[in-house]
């Protein structure tokens, strides 16, 4: 039997076709005499728009990054202020571990873990439910197993980056949920990943909150922002507030 071999225009990539028709048209512009400068300016059009087509928020962020360096600090001291208001670092109903920054990593001045009215929505939400809160803003491993495993702390917020199987704990250290796959230990009434998800796998929510809970714990299987937390507990607010309405 002959073996067919593989149609080599198939194998071409797309981004190598654009890439030389890009090239193609700063060869063009330079032959119809339009100039360098036109030239530079073609090309810096082109490379934004392809950087943000596909590298979205990393370029973004690296096309901001002088203003997003100077901002972080200033935005990351506003919310230790804010949270002196309210209990830290002690064990209570409910739990928020907010992610930190290792200011000695670039990636801490370039990504911010959270936003100040990210935290105030979540603040207005426990205090609408008139729930008992503490946050932990500097929270280890060692943390998190002694939250997980208290049975008098009943609800956990993650708050940071992360994804379906994981929490952004410090810039540079990650929390594996699968680590806490044991209901009877870990079990919580419910677990709320604050932060971006994937589509697949298990979450923590998965892991440690009964089945008939999981539907009103805080998760997307997708990337999320400020305004869709925001939005989220806004949300929440105007359904506790719905019954009373009511009457």
């Amino acid at each position: 039997m002959i073996k067919r071999l593989p149609n080599p225009i198939k194998q071409v990539e797309t981004g190598l076709i654009q890439f030389f028709l890009y090239v193609g048209i700063l060869v063009y512009l330079i032959l119809k005499g339009y100039g360098w400068f036109s030239v530079l300016i073609f090309h810096l059009i082109f490379v934004v728009l392809y950087g943000i087509y596909y590298f979205r928020e990393r370029f973004i962020i690296f096309f901001f990054s002088p203003i997003i360096a100077a901002w972080l600090p200033v935005e990351n001291y506003r919310l230790r202020r804010y949270l002196k208001k309210f209990k830290q670092n002690v064990p209570a109903e409910s739990v928020i571990i907010l992610g930190r920054y290792d200011w000695f990593k670039l990636d801490a001045w370039l990504r911010q873990n959270f936003l100040k009215s990210e935290v105030k929505s979540l603040v207005l939400y426990l205090e609408a439910k008139k729930q008992e809160f503490s946050f932990y803003p500097d929270a280890t491993l060692t943390d998190v197993e002694s939250i997980m495993s208290n049975k008098n702390i009943k609800e956990v917020y993650f708050m940071g980056h992360g994804d379906s199987h994981t929490f952004q704990l410090n810039t540079d250290e990650f929390l594996y949920y699968c680590e806490f796959n044991d209901p009877q230990k870990y079990g919580k009434e419910f677990v709320h990943q604050v932060h971006c998800g994937t589509p697949d796998g298990k979450s923590l929510i998965d892991y440690v909150v009964p089945r008939e809970n999981r539907p009103q714990c805080f998760f997307f299987r997708r990337s999320i922002n400020s305004f869709d937390i925001e939005k989220e507990f806004k949300q929440r607010i105007k359904n506790l507030k719905r019954p009373i309405a009511n009457l």
